[in-house]
């Protein structure tokens, strides 16, 4: 990533954005059910309050760096069809019923954002360290990996709680299933994310040179 890049910095920011909107679990259908235990209910309430927080902050920075909102790409739209397919045949797997599977979505994009956000402030800190100074976006993300590491564990151990002994080979199963899913299409959009970042800091870098 390039530091210099205020492009390719935005590029990043507004990827994250569209992650904590509800990109990608936004559109599937709301899981919970009067049967619904009330601490399920309120871990998802508390989770779904902290994501809005995160995309007012992320806005926030965004507005700061004079960027303008790109919608997210249509190629997002179609991984998260491929998880309602995926996910469909388990929604009665459960005794607790269909907020398993909901759960088990979550468990795994919380996962992929605590290593994605990990990577990220790992550079950042490493320019914080090299230039003596603070970095905002630094904060932004430092603030946000907090939270987002404790909802990865929250969410799996709901799964945990939830899930009866003779479940467990469904689970297994079905959080396999949405791995392959979050990995091959994960590939897929940092691929052509990162292509787009890398041209945004190449132009960046010519106009300034």
């Amino acid at each position: 990533m390039s530091l210099g890049s205020p492009r390719a910095q935005a590029r990043i920011l507004t990827e994250y954005l569209w992650s904590e909107e509800g990109v990608e679990l936004g559109a599937l259908h709301d899981t919970r059910t009067p049967s619904t235990p009330a601490w399920v209910e309120k871990l998802v309430t508390r989770q779904l309050a902290d994501e809005r927080r995160h995309a007012s902050i992320l806005r926030a920075r965004l507005d700061d760096m004079g960027a303008t909102y790109r919608p997210p790409p249509s190629l997002m739209k179609v991984k998260l069809a491929w998880l309602e397919r995926t996910v469909r045949p388990y929604l009665n797997a459960f005794a607790e019923g269909p907020i398993v599977v909901l759960l088990a979505v979550a468990a795994q994009l919380e996962a992929t954002g605590v290593r994605v956000f990990g990577r990220h402030l790992g550079v950042l800190e490493e320019h914080e360290r090299a230039s003596g100074a603070s970095h905002p976006t630094a904060e932004v993300v430092r603030a946000i990996l907090a939270d987002e590491q404790r909802h990865a564990k929250s969410c799996a151990a709901a799964l945990e709680r939830l899930v009866l002994d003779e479940e467990r080979a469904a689970l297994a199963a079905l959080r396999e299933r949405i791995a392959a899913v979050d990995r091959a299409f994960g590939v897929t959009i940092a691929l052509g994310f990162w292509v787009l970042t890398a041209a945004h800091a190449l132009r960046d870098r010519g106009r300034a040179s």
